[in-house]
């Protein structure tokens, strides 16, 4: 749930580990194609609101068809509540005001209201699963979950979500409010990240994008979200912002599409309706990363409805995102591989062709043919081989099938001459936020900046020397980091440990004269036996301490230790401080502190100082080059941005990376 003064701490560091109250948290299948159990082209659409409940007034009472509570302390809530008015969480009416928004933006929809937050703003997973599949037996057309959660691996809500598309209902969900003004990089919550799912932001009254509206990409780089509307709604009470209001506002727009496919006699499925509603959006200036295909626009939407082909009485519309890219903050270059990842819509499972024209056509690489069952994701991969720098290359994606109208996706991009080849390792992390998208875009950025193609390595079978090799540096991030998750109300931390394979390429790739860069956390956050068995290589381990010892965090911004005491090297040049949230790191080889702390710890009655490593570096004789970390606070979008404390840890990260490849 959103509200303008509840927005959400952004999930980063050990953050992304604790699970948000309100917690929503591919499939294949037969999509049901046409009106579901019967419906008539009478008969009048439902939308399940799943909120927290609704106190209705006397339109909204002669609306609602059917309502359940499922606070009940059978699904882990601590009392039962039967009744379905609002609980009014944080003394806001949201459920309220979600169905409120659904009933004036589609007058004939019914609700169906599904209670599944308490006044504590507490909803469980097992109730809200319950609630979208008794939403389906009340013979729904339209979910809206205006909640989410941080993604997780084991992610039952979108299970439900997955499962109610599959029966032919059309799921919105709100995109969360952790956007933080773009700093974030990835933050669309679960369920609305899914591609079956209508993930929806929010803009103002001028289509501006809120700072707070969730967005992408997403780490498989996809767009997200779908599409926005507008963010906010006022009401007798005053006015509240947040993605909760604007995910509704489309819910109603795809009832009143399916009643108008209803009204003409036509068929529909939820694929139709999504590929539909962004098909017809209106652009707007912002990144397709940041709001989709657009604002919402039902009538277009219907006009463009009118003047599709249709098969059989089902309506053929299809749309792709992006359809356009790179992303802004991308740089391509020369004799390295960069990925556009294209999701596509349509109404129904079809055989599709995929061509590739234009000057930069030679250089891209991807299927010919895919199969669409109402969405699909697929990868294409951009790869220049020259010896000079390349401007102003352009590809066409062309995807057709019969009785369709094309759609495409347009590439324009000037392809540079390196520096060097970097890639950054996140195989050994599941967090959605580890990746060139998420809370390491800055640092990429700075990286490319720089001339340094970066490339990622996200699966740990490319743990290869073969595959390093091919790298001046590799920064190794977040390794053996915790995916946390609950089932059954018992908490599961699970990590990818290094094999064997792995840590002897890495240890061969070192010898080999080149550089390492490894970023590790507390282990709070990683798994440090696992991770240490990486560092061991190299005659270092990450210790089981957190500095700064007290944690505090102020406006959703965790306090830093303000590193001041530095060796002199010249990855430290110039540099005055850096901010680190992290542990210690213990040397037993060859290799030499960079950065270290003070800190006072109890022996008896008595306090002692100790000095203890922070950021350590090693070399060889052949010319191999490490550093280590036990934060990544200096390195993530907030530590470049200089949102914490320092404003030397873009230039600490600069020198750092170019210390790695030789320069300095």
């Amino acid at each position: 749930m959103d509200y303008s003064d509840e927005v959400p701490s952004r999930t980063r560091g050990t953050a992304i580990l604790v699970m948000t109250l309100i917690i929503v948290a591919g499939t294949g299948g037969i999509y049901l194609i046409g009106p579901r159990n019967g419906l008539s082209g009478t008969s009048s659409v439902r939308v399940a609101v799943i909120d927290s409940g609704i106190t209705p007034d006397q339109e909204l009472e002669q609306r609602i068809v059917a309502e359940r509570s499922f606070v009940e302390e059978g699904y882990g809530y601590g009392v039962t509540d039967n009744t379905t008015e609002d609980s009014a969480p944080s003394g806001v009416e949201h459920g309220t005001i979600v169905a409120r928004i659904v009933a004036e933006n589609s007058p004939t929809a019914r609700i169906v209201n599904a209670k599944v937050v308490s006044a504590q703003n507490q909803a469980t997973v097992t109730a809200i699963v319950d609630a979208i599949y008794w939403a389906v037996e009340q013979n729904c057309s339209v979910i809206n979950l205006s909640l989410g959660g941080p993604p997780s691996s084991y992610d039952l809500v979108g299970e439900a979500a997955l499962w109610a598309f599959s029966r032919g209902v059309v799921v919105v969900a709100a995109a969360g409010n952790g956007g933080d003004d773009g700093v974030a990089g990835s933050s669309v919550e679960s369920p609305a990240l899914l591609p079956e799912v209508i993930g929806v932001g929010g803009v103002d009254e001028n289509l501006q994008l809120y700072g707070f509206s969730g967005r992408g990409p997403l780490r498989d780089a996809s767009v997200k979200p779908d599409i926005v509307s507008f963010g906010y709604y006022t009401g007798v009470g005053g006015t509240v912002f947040g993605t909760s209001f604007a995910s509704p506002r489309v819910a109603a727009a795809a009832a009143e599409i399916v009643t108008y496919c209803h009204a003409n006699g036509w068929k529909w499925t939820p694929g139709m309706v999504k590929a539909l509603l962004l098909a017809s959006s209106r652009k707007l200036s912002s990144q397709p990363y940041e709001v989709g295909s657009g604002f919402l626009d039902l009538e277009a939407a219907k006009a463009y409805l009118e003047n599709v082909p249709r098969r059989e009485g089902l309506p053929l519309v299809a749309c792709v995102l992006p359809s356009l890219a790179p992303y802004d903050f991308e740089r391509w270059f020369i004799n390295s591989s960069s990925r556009v990842v294209l999701t596509a819509y349509t109404s129904t499972n079809d055989t599709w062709m995929v061509t590739y024209a234009g000057s930069g056509s030679p250089y891209i690489g991807g299927p010919d043919i895919i199969e669409i069952n109402q969405t699909k994701s697929f990868g294409v991969r951009i790869h220049v081989m020259a010896g000079r720098r390349i401007d102003d290359l352009r590809i066409q994606i062309k995807l057709s099938s019969a009785d369709y109208r094309y759609v495409s996706c347009h590439l324009q991009f000037d392809a540079g001459l390196p520096l060097a080849k970097i890639a950054f390792d996140v195989s050994h992390t599941p967090w959605s936020i580890d990746s060139i998208y998420g809370q390491f875009r800055e640092f990429y950025e700075t990286a490319t900046d720089l001339g340094m193609a970066i490339e990622e390595i996200g699966w740990q079978s490319n743990i290869t020397l073969r595959l390093l090799m091919e790298y001046e540096a590799v920064v190794v991030l977040d390794p053996c980091a915790y995916d946390t998750y609950r089932v059954n109300g018992t908490l599961v931390r699970n990590f990818r440990n290094y094999t064997s394979a792995e840590i002897n390429a890495y240890r061969q790739y070192w010898e080999a004269g080149r550089g390492l860069f490894i970023v590790g956390l507390t282990n709070e956050s990683i798994h440090l036996p696992a991770a240490n068995t990486l560092l061991s290589e190299f005659g270092m381990s990450l210790n089981y301490d957190r500095l700064p010892q007290i944690r505090i965090v102020i406006n959703s911004i965790e306090s830093t230790l303000l590193v001041t005491d530095f060796e002199k090297h010249p990855v430290t040049h110039s540099i005055d401080s850096i901010d680190y949230v992290g542990c210690s790191i213990n040397i037993t080889g060859a290799g030499f502190p960079l950065a270290w702390t003070t800190v006072r710890v109890q022996s008896g009655s008595d306090y002692e100082y100790e000095l203890r490593t922070l950021v350590a570096g090693l070399t060889s004789t052949n010319g191999s080059r490490l550093i280590c970390s036990g934060s990544n606070y200096f390195l993530d979008n907030w530590g470049i941005l200089g949102e914490y404390s320092s404003d030397d840890n873009d230039d600490f990260v600069r020198q750092i990376l170019l210390w790695l490849i030789g320069v300095i």
